[in-house]
């Protein structure tokens, strides 16, 4: 079976995403798939004003990220998805597509009015299920049971 398709993004390195030691520093890193992920829901997933928190994130920190591995390019995919919130892997890759970091994090529908979460439209369902799996892929879709 093959995985879903990704959608990319670049990221230019800045001064400000690194550490004493040279290399991109922890709290970079978030903020750094943060900024790919809104791309994307502002963007690529045809979202234009995303309205999404993220409930849970965890990082694998493969290698570490120097200033001549940029510009880096992250990749989001959908996998798994249910009426409140969906998960994604991000992956970071350096400038000559070598992997250093890996993401998963679950975002979750938030109504800016009521200060809570809510369910996703039929228009975000479609979107991210269009977007992010190709037909004939088998992934987890909790919308439907």
């Amino acid at each position: 079976m093959s995985a879903p398709s990704a959608w990319y993004t670049s990221i230019e390195l800045r001064r400000a995403d690194f550490d004493y030691l040279g290399h991109v520093s922890a709290a970079a890193y978030l903020a750094l798939f943060e900024e790919a992920r809104v791309r994307w829901l502002a963007g690529g997933a045809g979202h234009t004003e995303p309205s999404y928190v993220v409930a849970v994130q965890n990082i694998e920190y493969l290698r570490e990220v120097r200033l001549a591995d940029s510009p880096i390019r992250v990749s989001i995919r959908v996998e798994d998805l249910s009426t409140r919130r969906f998960a994604i892997t991000e992956e970071m890759h350096a400038v000559d597509g070598e992997l250093h970091a890996r993401s998963r994090a679950t975002l979750v529908g938030w109504d800016r009015a009521e200060r809570r979460s809510r369910v996703l439209s039929e228009d975000e369902l479609v979107l991210i299920r269009a977007a992010f799996v190709p037909t004939g892929i088998e992934w987890k879709d909790k919308t439907t049971e």
